[in-house]
Formats: structure tokens, C-alpha cells, sequence
């Protein structure tokens, strides 16, 4: 009877060993499974993060060519400027030309007026 009590007790406990990796390979599955959710999500997160990159990139693309157009026009509107200058600066010189041009007509034109006034006063003398 003894033997039989010691098989029993093996049986016992290959069953109590048995029972506890069942448990553990169950314990194992489950973690596996919540890993496999956790890397399905962390996945979805990784698209979305690399969905949000590539529309940071295309709008910073957009400005840096927004950036462009509105350096390139400044550009342009600095040349038109300088060309304004130019013309505001020819005018003046031209406008100071006409001017001295004026002031030497009206110089001219009492010079003659006097020369009229003395061509006068000799034609009614020598009447």
C-alpha cells in the first residue's frame, strides 16, 4: 500500500504541476494577446504621427515658397522704388533747368520791352 500511496502522491502532483502551466501558459496567451492589442495601437499611432509629419511638411514647403514669392516681390518693389527716385530726381534737375530757363526769358523779355520803349521814344522824337 505504500507504493500505491507514493504513486498517488506523483499522480497528485504531476496533476498540481500540470494545472499550474496550464495556468501559466493561459497567463502567457493573454499577455501575448494584450501585446499584440498594444502593437496594433502603437501602429495606428505611428501612421497617425507620420500622417501629421507629412502635413507639417507640406505646409512648411507652403511657406518657404510663400516666403519666396513675397521675397521676390519685395525685390520688385524695392527696384520700382529706386526707379521712382530716379525719375523724382530727374524731374527736380529738369524743373530747376526750366526755372532758370523761365527767369532768363522774363530776363529777356523786359530787355526788350525796354528796347520797344527806346524805339518808341526815338520814332516820336524824330516825328
Amino acid at each position: 500500500m505504500h507504493a500505491t500511496k507514493e504513486v498517488g502522491e506523483a499522480i497528485l502532483a504531476v496533476q498540481r504541476t500540470t494545472q499550474s502551466n496550464i495556468a501559466n501558459v493561459e497567463s502567457a496567451v493573454q499577455a501575448v494577446a494584450s501585446a499584440t492589442d498594444l502593437a496594433g495601437r502603437s501602429g495606428m499611432a505611428l501612421e497617425d504621427i507620420v500622417h501629421l509629419v507629412e502635413t507639417a511638411s507640406t505646409q512648411v514647403q507652403s511657406i518657404a515658397a510663400a516666403a519666396e514669392e513675397q521675397s521676390a516681390a519685395s525685390e520688385e518693389i524695392n527696384h520700382a522704388v529706386e526707379e521712382v527716385n530716379t525719375v523724382a530726381s530727374e524731374t527736380s534737375k529738369t524743373m530747376a533747368e526750366a526755372s532758370r530757363s523761365v527767369l532768363e526769358l522774363s530776363r529777356q523779355a523786359a530787355e526788350l520791352r525796354v528796347l520797344i520803349q527806346d524805339l518808341k521814344s526815338d520814332g516820336q522824337s524824330q516825328a
